[in-house]
């Protein structure tokens, strides 16, 4: 153990007057580590901390509680799982560019971390967990919530340590901060033992560690990739999940004002395509090769994969045998897959890349104009696109329950453009990727890594905490509510407002379309019913149940007008998702 001595006067032969015993002035003030931890979250600019709290964690829930109220303090979150207080620091994370922070005890505590973290890592949200441990005394031993935390950590982080000596807390947490920023970004964890974390230490780091800038990809490799595009056929951009940072979404915007090029986007890439270029939108693939940006995929001669991550949509589903060339243009190099070999490699920041492409594009005059073909493929798919985007079946029987694509139209018509939707893994989730627009990066979000349940609730949470748009809606299934439903408390606590959207079917229906498409029948899809509108009003939150699609729009309109959160039940009619959202594209579609 590494501890800053406490200075002591000189010992004496003869007793001190009592007028002499007084502290020595020079002593160094020490904190304990745990008050060190505090002072990093403050010098990196965290607002939030989300957390359970525990016995071998609570030094620095008492070292937060210190300063609640102070200007530049976090904010201490309580949270009813876990797990949900790691999700509304991924969503922090995302929307922000600041790692969320979550706070746990040891034992369960820290492996109730694990979905929320691998989820995290996966899809690339910045989040740092500090968790807390037996004593260091007790770790050989089979003591009360002792266990391997690191060993587990791993498995779901970027970076997990244990700190040993209450002098290296602080640089821990710090190297926490840099681990889940650096790209491809992710989780990163601290194991505090509950003795270092009440140890006094003197070092600590009041000012933020800076990240070095990162320059743009090589000229050389610019100038490789503008004669690529230049001598396409066809190219067409694949936006991924790196690719919504503001700076890059604006120097994307650039290239396309000069250019012609297509852009489809995966599902966590949604909205990079302002409504002032809506021309170059061709819609969003991730499930299923059957959409309008699956047909362009397959005829493009050339893809710039952009912030490409292939834990979204894998290359066999649209480059199988590496059929066309690839410029990939990512902060980090490529992962090479038997389908992803890129002719280019453009590594560097996203946005100074973009900038020199653009510019290398100028100096050559530009792009050739595509062909007449690919210019009736483009009209094509966007004509279908729009269809797409229709309200549902005119003629549908609502007794069995509302279209869901006239849902997603009613919701788009009952949001503006500055809204941030928030979106949970189901059937719900496809309707919504495939048919809700949204023009500001970020502002619809989706779990497509790890297609985690539960998410929307605790993201949207925290949307309204970080003001990421006006108004915050999230939409869920009936299955994925109940994930996650107890932070309803939490967000009544809190004062939060937003609008949750419940698609509720009673089963688990996005698993039930793809066993009757697999085997003609379904397995243990099926759930009991139960009343939302009851539940969320017994936490507090305001309810409504919509049974007509003529009601949708205005009970949404006046749920976003209530103060706190409100939830709306909407029972749907799944009937023919195995049409609507299974299936490859029809042989035809693709000539």
């Amino acid at each position: 153990m590494s501890i800053a001595p406490v200075i002591s006067p000189a010992p004496s032969t003869a007793p001190a007057a009592p007028s002499a015993v007084t502290p020595n002035a020079t002593a160094p003030v020490l904190d304990r580590a745990a008050d060190r931890v505090v002072e990093v979250l403050r010098a990196h600019g965290v607002r939030w901390v989300f957390g359970v709290p525990g016995a071998k964690i609570d030094p620095v829930f008492d070292a937060l509680a210190a300063v609640q109220g102070e200007p530049g303090a976090p904010l201490l979150v309580t949270c009813r799982t876990e797990q949900n207080a790691v999700f509304m620091a991924a969503a922090i994370g995302r929307l922000t560019g600041i790692p969320g922070v979550v706070l746990v005890t040891s034992g369960p505590g820290t492996t109730n971390l694990a979905t929320g973290l691998l989820t995290a890592t996966t899809e690339g949200d910045p989040v740092v967990a500090i968790c807390g441990a037996v004593s260091r005394s007790q770790h050989l031993k089979r003591a009360h919530q002792a266990m391997d935390a690191v060993g587990m950590l791993q498995t779901v982080t970027v970076s997990a340590c244990e700190v040993t000596s209450p002098d290296n807390v602080a640089e821990a947490i710090v190297n926490a901060f840099r681990a889940a920023t650096r790209e491809p970004r992710g989780a990163a964890a601290v194991v505090l033992p509950y003795d270092v974390s009440t140890a006094p230490s003197a070092i600590g780091f009041s000012d933020p560690i800076v990240p070095a800038a990162v320059g743009g990809a090589a000229r050389a490799s610019i100038a490789d990739a503008a004669a690529l595009l230049r001598e396409a056929r066809f190219p067409v951009i694949l936006a991924g999940a790196r690719s919504g940072a503001p700076e890059a979404v604006a120097a994307l915007h650039e290239l396309l004002r000069v250019t012609d090029l297509p852009v489809v986007e995966t599902f966590q890439a949604a909205g990079i395509v302002s409504r002032e270029l809506e021309d170059h939108y061709l819609g969003r693939v991730g499930f299923a090769r059957n959409q309008p940006g699956d047909v362009l995929l397959h005829h493009a001669d050339l893809v710039l994969t952009l912030g490409y991550d292939p834990v979204e949509f894998v290359p066999a589903e649209w480059n199988l045998g590496n059929a066309r060339r690839l410029i990939h243009l990512d902060t980090a190099s490529a992962d090479i897959d038997n389908d992803y070999r890129p002719t280019v490699e453009l590594v560097g920041d996203l946005a100074t890349t973009l900038h020199d492409l653009t510019a290398a594009l100028l100096a050559v005059g530009g792009l050739h104009p595509r062909g007449t073909d690919a210019e009736h493929i483009v009209a094509r798919e966007r004509t279908r696109l729009a269809e797409n985007t229709d309200l549902g079946d005119p003629d549908h029987d609502d007794a069995f329950g509302l279209d869901p694509v006239a849902v997603v139209a009613g919701i788009q018509k009952a949001l503006p453009d500055s809204a941030t939707v928030l979106c949970d893994v189901g059937s719900n989730y496809l309707y919504m990727a495939r048919h809700f627009r949204t023009y500001r990066a970020r502002s619809l979000m989706f779990s497509n890594g790890q297609q985690t349940l539960g998410v929307a609730l605790p993201w949207a949470i925290a949307a309204s905490l970080a003001d990421a748009g006006d108004p915050v809606l999230s939409v869920s299934g009936d299955g994925g509510f109940l994930y996650s439903a107890v932070e309803l408390e939490t967000a009544v606590r809190l004062g939060t407002q937003f609008t949750h959207v419940v698609f509720n079917d009673s089963a688990y229906d996005m698993v039930a379309f793809q066993q009757v498409e697999k085997y003609g029948r379904t397995a243990a899809v099926e759930l009991g019913a139960y009343d939302v509108v009851a539940f969320a009003e017994s936490f507090g939150a305001h309810g409504h149940r919509v049974t007509r699609i003529e009601d949708l729009v205005p009970t949404i309109i006046a749920a976003l007008a209530e103060d706190g959160p409100s939830v709306i039940d909407v029972p749907v009619d799944y009937r023919d998702n195995l049409r609507r959202l299974g299936g490859d594209l029809l042989a035809d579609v693709l000539l």
